[in-house]
Formats: structure tokens, C-alpha cells, sequence
């Protein structure tokens, strides 16, 4: 959740990070110009059933922005010398009540949305337990999503992963790579 007086983790232009000052303070207004990005880290869990991958998504709580909205597993900003793997490790944490090891992390792609640099990030959760937790209050319900229902789904999700080609791209060739592991 975003708290004033915390401060973010910035990227130059070309992606590389910004170690002397390079942080962006969340009640610093944005500039119009892009002139370096916050760094933010998305984690999809997925799992394999029946023959077919799922993938968990998160419904935003009516507290938040996007407020009701279907988004990644979890996700958010990385706070300023964090690591981009802790972030996601973290973030995972606070949203849904869950510890992934970092080693089972798979990276899969770095994309400019906005103002952001985001890391996005895959996890085999099969076989694993649901126990998850809101404890934040930034998430009001999970759902399992089967790659079948991707079609129907997909309308539900905030308006700007639904429009992001990275994000489709990198869910297809995933569930692609999943497949080709249980074959």
C-alpha cells in the first residue's frame, strides 16, 4: 500500500539504476516528462491442473486504486536500495499472506508502463496450499484462472493490463512453456 514518506527505487532513462539520490518520494509530484522511472515489480503464480495452467489474480480492494479491479498475483513499487527479487518476495507478502523463496522466482520481461519500470516475474505454485491472506487491505478476493477462461476473463482486468501487450505476450509464451514442461 502506498504511504507517504516512502521512498522508491529510480531508473534512468536507458533502465539502469540510480544509486546517489535515486529515489522518488511518494508525495513528490510527478513531473509530465519522463525524465526516470520508479521501479515496480509484478509476480504471476500459476499452477498446472487437469492439463491446463492457471494463474491467480488479485481483486483490488474498494480502498485502492483501480479500486475492484482483477491485477497480477501481486505487485508494487520497489522501496529505494532494494533489490528488485526482494521487492517481489515482499510485495507478495504484504498482499496476498504468502513467503516465495527467491531461488523459484522465474523473471520473465522489463517493460516501461507510464512512469514505472516494471519486472515481471512467474511462480510455480502447484501444489501448494491456498492460504492466502489480506491483511493490507489492498486486496479483496484471488481467483485461479484457467488458461480456457482467459478469453471471458480478460475484460475484468484493470484497463491498463488489458491493453498491455508485454503482459499478453508474456502470459502466452509462459503458459506456452508450462505446457512443453508437462509434456
Amino acid at each position: 500500500m502506498q504511504h507517504l514518506g516512502e521512498k522508491w527505487q529510480t531508473y534512468d532513462l536507458r533502465g539502469e539504476r540510480i544509486m546517489d539520490g535515486g529515489f522518488f518520494a511518494v508525495d513528490e509530484p510527478r513531473p509530465e516528462k519522463v525524465t526516470r522511472y520508479f521501479g515496480g515489480c509484478a509476480i504471476m503464480l500459476y499452477r498446472f491442473r487437469d492439463g491446463e495452467v492457471e494463474y491467480l489474480f488479485q481483486q483490488r480492494s474498494a480502498l485502492v486504486w483501480n479500486a475492484l479491479k482483477w491485477d497480477t498475483s501481486a505487485g508494487g513499487h520497489i522501496n529505494y536500495n532494494e533489490k528488485t527479487i526482494e521487492a517481489a518476495v515482499r510485495e507478495t507478502r504484504e498482499e496476498l499472506g504468502i513467503t516465495l523463496e527467491k531461488t523459484k522466482l522465474e523473471f520473465c520481461a522489463r517493460f516501461v508502463r507510464g512512469d514505472a519500470l516494471v519486472n515481471l516475474f512467474f511462480y510455480d505454485y502447484t501444489g501448494k496450499k491456498d492460504d492466502f491472506k489480506f491483511d493490507d487491505q489492498e486486496v479483496s478476493d484471488v481467483k485461479w484462472v484457467k488458461e480456457s477462461e482467459f478469453k471471458d476473463f480478460w475484460p475484468n482486468l484493470k484497463t491498463h493490463l488489458q491493453n498491455d501487450e508485454y503482459f499478453k505476450f508474456a502470459l502466452s509464451e509462459m503458459t506456452q512453456k508450462i505446457h512443453k514442461n508437462h509434456e
